[in-house]
């Protein structure tokens, strides 16, 4: 099986008309807003090394955290873009957008209603869950398709990611590969 290594970082922040409380543009991590306690609100992703068969079983991309914790904020909602970078051992790099929407929850009510939620903005205009010829792996051009965010805590698979309030949430991005048929 071919080896892939992943890396991404985050960039491009949309949605809120003072970006000023956004720190870590163009690195794995990035925050945003005052904290109301200790902690403020953050992103992170980490890529990896996979092997991977083109048509083959689901790997993880990376691992999504969100440290959610309250902020002081005039928003409720922005995207984020994650550059990410795929280099195919003994092959091609290619890069990768993929805009998170984030819903930032007010913090009040029952504690279900104050986790944030995030989800994925479509990948093509072809096919939503599908980045068109996303690698190429033993000279087979190959879709990245998104199967979910994989929460760690609650080990459900879901296309929308709820991020509970004050502490920090892992999910991993699942995709899988396949083989590129020519335009949608």
């Amino acid at each position: 099986m071919p080896e892939i290594s992943i890396s991404g970082v985050w960039q491009n922040v949309q949605g809120p008309s003072d970006l000023s409380s956004f720190r870590g543009l163009g690195t794995g991590s990035i925050t945003w807003g005052q904290a109301a306690e200790t902690d403020t609100s953050s992103y992170e992703f980490e890529g990896g090394t996979n092997n991977v068969d083109v048509d083959g079983a689901a790997w993880v991309l990376g691992t999504f955290t969100h440290h959610n914790y309250p902020i002081i904020t005039p928003f409720e909602r922005f995207t984020v873009d994650l550059y990410i970078t795929a280099s195919v051992a003994n092959g091609p790099t290619r890069d990768l957008t993929i805009t998170f929407d984030h819903y930032e929850s007010p913090n009040r009510g029952p504690e279900a209603a104050q986790a944030d939620e995030v989800t994925v903005r479509p990948l093509s205009a072809e096919d939503k869950w599908r980045a068109l010829r996303f690698v190429k792996i033993g000279g087979v051009e190959s879709d990245m398709i998104f199967e979910g965010f994989y929460s760690h805590d609650t080990q459900v698979l879901n296309q929308k990611y709820r991020s509970p309030e004050g502490k920090s949430n892992r999910a991993d991005l699942h995709v899988r590969l396949a083989r590129y048929n020519g335009p949608r």
